[in-house]
């Protein structure tokens, strides 16, 4: 592995690496067991050997990314942030819009029918009933804060990529 890299380099690298433990995994499940007649394909020790090593790697490039997104900052809207702190703020956004999405805004008077039993007459009866609801959220007001989420986010966003590409990943 190379040691010379960017944090973006790194982070495709994990990518790989995380692929390649559930490629082995994989492997090594299916060669845990088998008749003793039939050796597998594969042999479940080494195959384990190479997860470890798989693994090993994996822990210390995201422990790197981890110090790296520690000790690097961005200006976003006048703030000092780590890349840490502007990831987990993207996150929020992200969180926030799904959020903002999927809320049942209702407004508005209803009508809608009832039967119930009415014990004066002893008969069932049926009622209209009119439901009232107030909104303290417009899909206007909803749709313009999702916009300016999105707007923010990719503006954070850009800075976070921009920083990867330029901030090296010492490995230890």
């Amino acid at each position: 592995m190379a040691t010379n890299q960017n944090i973006s380099q790194a982070l495709r690298r994990v990518k790989q690496l995380k692929g390649r433990m559930a490629e082995l995994s994989l492997r090594a499940a299916g060669s845990v067991s088998h008749t003793k007649d039939e050796a597998p394909a594969f042999d479940f020790t080494v195959t384990r050997a190479e997860i470890a090593s798989v693994r090993g790697e994996l822990v210390a490039l995201e422990a790197a990314v981890a110090v790296a997104n520690a000790t690097t900052a961005i200006e976003f809207e006048g703030k000092t942030l780590t890349l840490a702190a502007a990831i987990r703020q993207l996150q929020e956004y992200k969180a926030e819009m799904a959020w903002l999405s999927q809320l049942r805004l209702q407004s508005g008077t209803f009508v809608s029918r009832e039967a119930e039993y009415d014990e004066a007459t002893g008969r069932h009866v049926t009622r209209k009933v009119e439901t009232t609801f107030v909104s303290h959220l417009s899909e206007q007001a909803r749709v313009a804060e999702i916009d300016q989420l999105r707007e923010r986010f990719a503006a954070l966003n850009d800075l976070v990529e921009s920083a990867n590409h330029r901030t090296s990943v010492t490995l230890s």
